[in-house]
């Protein structure tokens, strides 16, 4: 927990002396990445390049931390996951109370799973910060008990005292485990063999724990003597109220101060005398050793559940503010308060707003206030906030909280998908936030992309599952994987990029005389009908699939559609021309006709009179040579072609 209530700034020195000289600027690196690197403005427009000339300086990578994506920590992480989308399948009505009591006791059974697993890391771990982290979940329990009974699981008649004793006892245990560790060995004489035998019968008692400080003071070596006695019949006869027993609040109050005078009586008595021990337990029952009571409690909301306890049992909830006050002065005023006790405050006070906004400045990196505001949206506790009051409250605080907690969970790389459940059940921003964060997703193999892509599919995004798979395809492509690249290209059915990579396979056959991924082009299938480019790859694959098999009049008719459609790119014409050769120079009859040969003639002329030029074309003495060679075999094919086609028949 914080100190204040400010936020505790933390500075970072990046160990770069170039930023005394250019300066420093920074940009977004993903969801919760900022690189930070050297800025120099240039002094005038004529300048830029020189301003911007290459020096030595580094990229620093700035990265928010949170305890969160700690291994010991992440189980927490993924266990509420579970609590909180079955939360959001209660419908709101008459069991809804019930059953966010159940979600409220859930997050805090998990919350006491990752503090014992912290408990037994600190105690092997030289590192303190697991001691930290400990206190930070130790104080979120304690927090969000507190607002299970203020807000979940109200009693009726608005009676609080009876879960705040309880609330007490579960996170102040020290005195009760003592107790029976000595009740279980049932020694007499126990005052004199445990020096702290009256410390924790006077903490057993102002907790309200009466059945084993009456077992205590049943071993005390004076057990017989008439105080004792006495002692544990007004221990035995102490009223204790229950809502459901069927006794009004009047009448309990009447018998609680028939008690109290009885009590009064003896001691104005003296039958506690004999012993000085018991006589303070008997006056700190009846409000007269306010001081001595002080010195028995750690802190001043459990004086405060002490003091009420043997006061006013059947306080009001609007009440505790004005007792928490008085508490609060006794252990030193407000000055003295830490962030923990502020929010308890607030939540004493009723003040949610408050308590929220404080509660997210802890160090836990939103997980309390996103899943514990989310409880109370559930149970309707939420509309104690007057949105009238606070004009920048949103329609929902419960969304936006849930939101940001979910965009810090898709910045990590397991986590991520923990973060999409979160954003899905928020209707005004999950949509949106989903588009930004989504595709920031690092792309580190193949399955998570596929788990991206179907992700974006079953959330109707199919702009983003292109995306991605735009995104997946440049890396394969940067990779030199071009039939991964143009598997990605097929699933992004973008055309724009699908000529991209296809145009990148035919510059590699090209240049290399093979082709990547042969399975995957043989079998495009109708994946080709995506653009024109793809069309023309799957027939060029076709084509050499024909010529394989020794089909050459069908492989020079599809040679010839390849030419003649125009969805071949000039660039590639030559290729094409070059691939005529071995049929041109057929030793049978001619597999061109005359006017086959007349269509490679013209697209022979075209490219030696435009020049096509590419950055990846062969050298020009190459290209000389080759258009010198597919003339010469173009200029014999057609004279074979008139002979055969102008012989008389037989």
């Amino acid at each position: 927990m914080e100190e204040s209530d400010d936020y505790n700034m933390q500075t970072t020195l990046l160990p770069e002396k170039t930023f005394e000289e250019a300066g420093i600027s920074a940009q977004w690196a993903g969801v919760n990445h900022i690189g930070v690197h050297t800025f120099k403005k240039p002094p005038c427009k004529d300048d830029v390049e020189s301003a911007l000339a290459p020096c030595e300086a580094k990229v620093y990578q700035l990265r928010q931390h949170s305890i969160l994506f700690d291994p010991i920590i992440r189980k927490l992480v993924n266990e509420a996951n579970g609590t909180f989308i079955a939360g959001q399948k209660v419908i709101s009505g008459s069991g809804a109370k019930q059953e966010a009591l159940k979600l409220s006791r859930q997050y805090r059974s998990v919350i006491r799973a990752c503090i014992e697993d912290l408990q037994k890391v600190s105690k092997k771990s030289i590192n303190d910060f697991y001691k930290e982290y400990l206190a930070i979940f130790y104080n979120i329990e304690l927090i969000w008990h507190l607002t299970e009974i203020m807000f979940v699981n109200a009693l009726p008649g608005d009676i609080v005292l009876p879960h705040l004793q309880e609330w007490i006892r579960f996170h102040f245990p020290s005195g009760e485990m003592t107790a029976i560790r000595i009740l279980n060995k049932l020694e007499c004489d126990a005052d004199t063999k445990y020096t702290d035998y009256w410390n924790i019968v006077i903490t057993l008692i102002l907790q309200g724990n009466i059945e084993p400080a009456r077992g205590l003071l049943r071993l005390n070596s004076m057990a017989d003597s008439d105080a004792f006695i006495s002692a544990e019949e007004m221990l035995k006869t102490l009223p204790v109220y229950n809502v459901f027993g069927g006794l009004s609040v009047a009448d309990f109050n009447t018998r609680f101060a028939s008690w109290k005078n009885t009590l009064k009586s003896r001691l104005n008595a003296r039958v506690f005398s004999s012993c000085n021990n018991l006589e303070l337990v008997m006056k700190m029952i009846l409000g007269e050793a306010a001081t001595e009571m002080k010195q028995h409690c750690s802190t001043w909301y459990e004086l405060m559940v002490s003091s009420l306890m043997y006061s006013e049992p059947t306080v009001k909830s609007f009440d505790l503010i004005y007792h928490a006050n008085k508490c609060i002065m006794q252990f030193g005023g407000t000055s003295h308060l830490t962030q923990l006790d502020h929010i308890i405050l607030s939540l004493l006070e009723c003040n949610l707003h408050d308590a929220i906004k404080k509660l997210q400045q802890t160090s836990d990196s939103g997980w309390a206030a996103a899943h514990l505001t989310n409880l109370l949206y559930i149970c309707a506790r939420l509309n104690v906030i007057d949105n009238k009051l606070i004009s920048d409250m949103p329609e929902r605080m419960d969304e936006w909280l849930v939101a940001d907690y979910a965009s810090l969970l898709m910045s990590h790389k397991s986590l991520w998908q923990a973060g999409l459940s979160y954003l899905d059940y928020c209707p005004t921003l999950g949509s949106a936030w989903l588009r930004l964060l989504l595709p920031r997703v690092p792309l580190t193999s193949q399955s998570r992309v596929n788990i991206i892509i179907q992700a974006a599919v079953d959330r109707n995004m199919l702009d983003i599952a292109a995306s991605v798979c735009k995104v997946a395809g440049m890396k394969e492509l940067r990779r030199r994987r071009l039939g991964q690249a143009l598997y990605w290209a097929l699933q992004s059915q973008d055309p724009g990029f699908a000529t991209f990579i296809a145009d990148n396979i035919l510059e590699y056959y090209a240049r290399e005389g093979v082709f990547s991924s042969v399975d995957l082009l043989d079998n495009l299938g109708s994946c080709m009908l995506v653009c024109d480019r793809l069309t023309f790859l799957g027939k060029y694959c076709e084509f050499h699939q024909v010529f394989s098999n020794g089909d050459l009049k069908k492989a020079a008719g599809l040679l010839i559609s390849l030419l003649e459609s125009k969805i071949s790119p000039k660039y590639f014409w030559l290729t094409l021309l070059t691939d005529s050769l071995p049929l041109l120079e057929s030793k049978e009859m001619p597999v061109f006709s005359y006017r086959d040969t007349v269509t490679l003639m013209v697209a022979l002329e075209e490219l030696e009179m435009e020049r096509v030029d590419h950055p990846r074309a062969p050298p020009l003495s190459t290209l000389k040579e080759k258009h010198r060679l597919v003339r010469m075999a173009l200029t014999q094919n057609l004279a074979r072609a008139t002979l055969y086609e102008n012989a008389p028949i037989a």
